[in-house]
């Protein structure tokens, strides 16, 4: 679908910063840059095995913060992306916000007026 603009916040939502994030339906999680998270103060929640694209295990560091989308503010997961990963928005954080991918129209759309 390409990228849509979201505001990453602290965890208490006070301070936020806008991030540009390629809308990716195969990842799990949003994927945000370790710095913005370190910026805003945002702490590594755990550790999980990752599976990569090309089918290798690394371990990525998981928090949790609020996120601004469409209009929408709540809390989600994200992995703290490092330098040399793309910031992605991820299937987890689009059903959170009740969003869908419409690729006819190219944009995301609340779920209940997706046809199946």
């Amino acid at each position: 679908m390409g990228t849509v603009t979201i505001q990453v916040g602290d965890h208490h939502g006070n301070r936020f910063e806008e991030l540009d994030v390629i809308v990716d339906t195969g990842s799990t999680y949003t994927a945000v840059p370790r710095a913005t998270l370190e910026r805003l103060g945002v702490p590594v929640g755990r550790s999980l095995p990752s599976e990569t694209a090309d089918g290798r295990m690394v371990p990525v560091d998981v928090g949790e913060t609020i996120i601004r989308l469409e209009g929408l503010q709540f809390h989600t997961p994200v992995i703290f992306a490092e330098v040399n990963e793309p910031s992605l928005l991820g299937v987890v954080t689009l059903e959170q916000a009740a969003l869908a991918v419409n690729p006819v129209a190219n944009r995301l759309v609340p779920t209940h007026l997706l046809r199946y």
